[in-house]
């Protein structure tokens, strides 16, 4: 079947490539990694999951700092095949129109570019009956992953039949994408200079697991990080308790999909999963080998990241999510 769309997003959402390959009017845009340090700088290419391995001994060899980089937005001079803007100009020409779904403008330039971009575009094809749309996700990793298959979800019940309706669906519900994860080591956290460092030695040498989230601030600006200082538990089957508890209270859908990712630690995977499914029996469960955290989220929380996303039945606020957490902890506690 032929389709007068294709929908691009950044490689940092971390659609597995089997989804992919089922999926070819998804588009991915790589998100390059670049290792600095000393005398190196360095820029790699199309990293998976398991290519972060080998950047992982470099990082923790010393001196070294691995750091996503923007993809290749512009192209002054009409020689790159892979560059956004080669890509939907190409797709344009061809008759489709285009819908980018960017990762987290407040953790990236690139939604900023795009919206440059785009708006040139536009006018140059203004006429053509054809038309390029961004916008911003508000999620990044296996998040905004769940939200490319929710949209396109919604596109096989016949609930969004175009670009500018698939957009619209984007900015409704990027909200209520759960986005929850820790870390089972702290020094890539602590490097982002979201932990300090006395902070991450208690907590590695205590198996402390913090509590992370994806929450707003305020309407527009929703953040990845750690929710309250004072949200922590010890051990991963305990980290899962708290979120099974918090999935079963909000979950939008129990019979719905939960994904499950891992940077390189799949024991730690399976614990959680496991888990879940005590408090969310008939969940969708989306794990294994395929659900990774791919190189670029790998960048800023290390291979022991592990990330837990479903579809909420609200929009998170920070204050109100710390709180509940904190209500949440105390009773397991007791």
């Amino acid at each position: 079947m032929e389709y007068e769309f294709q929908i691009l997003t950044d490689s940092v959402s971390d659609l597995p490539r089997s989804w992919l390959n089922d999926h070819p009017q998804v588009r991915i845009i790589d998100t390059p990694i670049n290792i600095s340090g000393g005398h190196q700088n360095e820029t790699y290419y199309h990293q998976t999951a398991d290519d972060f391995m080998a950047i992982d001994a470099r990082v923790k060899n010393g001196g070294i700092r691995a750091m996503t980089s923007q993809p290749q937005i512009f192209d002054p001079n009409g020689d790159s095949l892979t560059s956004v803007e080669t890509i939907t100009r190409r797709l344009l020409e061809s008759g489709k129109d285009v819908l980018y779904v960017v990762m987290n403008g407040s953790l990236s330039g690139t939604c900023g570019m795009v919206s440059m971009l785009y708006r040139d575009i536009n006018e140059e094809y203004q006429g053509s009956g054809h038309r390029a749309i961004y916008v911003d996700s508000h999620c990044m990793g296996t998040g905004l992953a769940l939200l490319i298959m929710e949209l396109w979800a919604a596109y096989e019940r016949g609930e969004v039949l175009n670009v500018g309706e698939m957009a619209d669906f984007v900015m409704k519900n990027r909200g209520y994408v759960g986005h929850f994860f820790t870390w089972g080591e702290l020094s890539y956290i602590r490097k982002s200079g979201r932990v300090d460092a006395v902070r991450a030695m208690a907590a590695n040498l205590l198996g402390i697991r913090l509590i992370g989230a994806a929450e707003y601030i305020d309407d527009e600006t929703r953040k990845l990080e750690h929710v309250n200082p004072h949200t922590f538990v010890r051990g991963i089957s305990r980290w899962a308790d708290i979120i099974g508890i918090y999935a079963q209270r909000h979950i939008a859908d129990p019979h719905g999909t939960i994904i499950v990712a891992h940077g390189n630690v799949p024991r730690d995977a399976d614990i959680v999963t496991c888990k879940l499914m005590d408090y969310l029996p008939q969940a969708n469960y989306l794990t294994g080998s395929d659900w990774r955290c791919g190189a670029g989220i790998q960048c800023h929380g290390g291979p022991t990241s592990l990330h837990v996303n479903f579809m909420t039945d609200r929009i998170g606020y920070k204050e109100s999510a710390t709180r509940e957490f904190i209500d949440i902890i105390r009773n397991y506690r007791k």
